[in-house]
């Protein structure tokens, strides 16, 4: 486990190190890889991080632990559909520029599968796991667990569902264990070789 195991909410202040960070954990991972090829992949990760993790701070909730090994952005129940004008404000409608024209077909045709599956499994309000990212060398020692297991005793106290996907599948067992069920499961049409996996997890009674 970790040394410190208290979980921090994040402030715009921690933009910059908690995009280098969720960077650093996508660069070489699923979906990162088939949707950015090339020279540019790593400024165009870095784009993609620092977007969504403005949006998070902006319009959801992002949390780390102290030491700054991990980072879980979230969105919440009546806030999980992104929205163009949200978009605008966290930075993402400069995507064509920033990421080049095969990069950002890419990346639509990646987000719109993700939504449509999104809302088959998760049609009532739910909170939205929109990424969790741990350091590469920090791998291993609970970091992610920790970051997920505080955020759901708060969810289930207050009733709602999870929703989060997935497209390594060697994280579906992880999420099976923190009490999530594969909801949806479909291939991506236009990105070989990649899966999508929507997990969902009802509110423990307690």
């Amino acid at each position: 486990m970790t040394t410190d195991t208290t979980m921090v909410r994040l402030g715009m202040d921690d933009l910059d190190w908690a995009t280098e960070l969720l960077t650093d954990a996508f660069l070489n991972e699923a979906p990162n890889t088939h949707l950015f090829q090339g020279p540019k992949r790593g400024i165009q990760t870095a784009y993609f991080m620092r977007c969504s993790c403005a949006y998070a701070l902006l319009f959801g909730e992002c949390y780390s632990t102290v030491d700054k090994q991990g980072v879980a952005l979230w969105l919440l129940p009546g806030g999980t559909a992104m929205t163009p004008g949200r978009m605008y404000k966290a930075g993402m409608l400069s995507a064509p520029f920033r990421m080049g024209l095969s990069a950002f077909a890419r990346f639509m045709g990646f987000a719109a599968h993700t939504d449509k599956l999104h809302k088959i499994a998760a049609p009532k309000p739910h909170y939205y796991l929109f990424w969790l990212g741990v350091r590469p060398s920090a791998r291993g020692k609970g970091v992610g667990g920790l970051l997920v297991k505080e955020m759901l005793e708060r969810i289930d106290r207050q009733r709602f569902p999870t929703y989060l996907e997935t497209q390594n599948q060697g994280n579906v067992g992880l999420y099976r264990r923190l009490g999530f069920d594969v909801a949806v499961e479909e291939a991506f049409p236009r990105l070989e070789n990649l899966n999508n996996w929507g997990m969902l997890r009802e509110a423990s009674a307690t």
